[in-house]
């Protein structure tokens, strides 16, 4: 059913939610022999190509691309806040590129992230 003729979709639950994202797409990976790197940088350069684009309509209006080990000083900050002040709906964009070494082991530069995922939440 198309959005628009849908009944369970009240009038008013798109008109809080902001039409540009204020926060920016991440795209975060982790990489021994850099073909993650190189896929996840692609991924950004044509994002970033789109958006030069002045009729593009995506989401985000920048694009954060750097190793999951950077995410406490490129990301942390954005994340411990709410995507959207008003609507808890509204939710970061992230994309995770990684690869794996030895025996299905994150590579040296995921190593932080994947200790920050496996820490128990108090």
């Amino acid at each position: 059913i198309p959005q628009s003729t849908n009944p369970a979709k009240g009038a008013n639950s798109a008109s809080s939610s902001p039409d540009k994202s204020p926060t920016p797409l991440f795209i975060l990976y982790g990489s021994a022999t850099g073909n993650a790197e190189h896929i996840a940088k692609d991924l950004a350069n044509t994002y970033n190509s789109y958006l030069k684009n002045p009729s593009f309509l995506g989401y985000f209006t920048s694009v954060v691309c750097c190793e999951l080990n950077q995410y406490k000083k490129k990301c942390l900050d954005q994340w411990s806040k709410p995507a959207f002040e008003g609507d808890e709906s509204v939710k970061h964009g992230v994309i995770i590129v990684c690869s794996t070494t030895g025996n299905g082991d994150a590579p040296e530069n995921a190593g932080r992230f994947v200790r920050y995922l496996k820490k128990p939440v108090p």
